[in-house]
């Protein structure tokens, strides 16, 4: 890895709090790291030089248009559409009778994405659920995925999601954690509780 690469990584590492316990994400799954993004777009100048390199990573997804789920995938959209001169668009964070979590382009930006290549944004990717549902909604307003961007992967979710529809993946920074269905989960079968404990740096 090149040293300016490695310092990009670092940077980020350094810039979010996580926890290791017993977790339940917002996909259902249950996880043992949690991440504490509050403070992550706090430091606008380190934003602007990820986005930058982002942006120097996922210029060959020729993508026409870049979109992110509110609200760290939204601000980091922002930016990376501003580096590569593109259209920017977010999705908004709906809840169902049924509690699902969905993502839905607002109504006046829908026809925006129609026939466009699309490069799809979030700020940290763990299970994927954001990105996933984010996805079906701008692929029902008629656009394509032409790329993956995040500033950080956690496992192997946003790989797999990269892969399963034949775009590229570009990201800054990895942190390996363990997750698993709720009726596969050995923090359960332990009997240790869902807690959030206390944050410390991310080492």
């Amino acid at each position: 890895m090149e040293d300016g690469v490695s310092d990009v990584a670092r940077t980020l590492r350094s810039k979010v709090a996580c926890t290791r316990g017993h977790f339940l994400y917002e996909s259902g799954h249950h996880g043992d790291v949690w991440l504490d993004l509050n403070d992550l777009f706090v430091d606008a100048r380190a934003v602007q030089r990820w986005a930058r390199e982002l942006a120097r990573r996922a210029e060959g997804a020729q993508a026409q248009v870049v979109c992110g789920p509110m609200t760290g995938g939204a601000f980091l959209a922002l930016a990376l559409a501003a580096e590569l001169g593109l259209d920017f668009v977010f999705a908004e964070q709906l809840q169902d009778e049924s509690d699902d979590v969905r993502y839905r382009v607002p109504q006046s930006l829908r026809a925006r994405l129609r026939g466009r290549p699309l490069l799809l944004v979030d700020d940290v990717v763990n299970a994927g659920s954001a990105w996933s549902a984010t996805m079906s909604d701008v692929l029902e307003c008629g656009a394509t995925v032409a790329g993956f961007a995040t500033l950080m992967t956690m496992g192997e979710a946003a790989r797999e999601i990269a892969a399963r529809h034949g775009a590229p993946l570009y990201s800054l920074a990895a942190l390996e954690r363990r997750m698993w269905a709720p009726e596969n989960c050995p923090l359960c079968r332990e009997g240790v509780p869902l807690s959030f404990g206390l944050l410390r740096p991310m080492p």
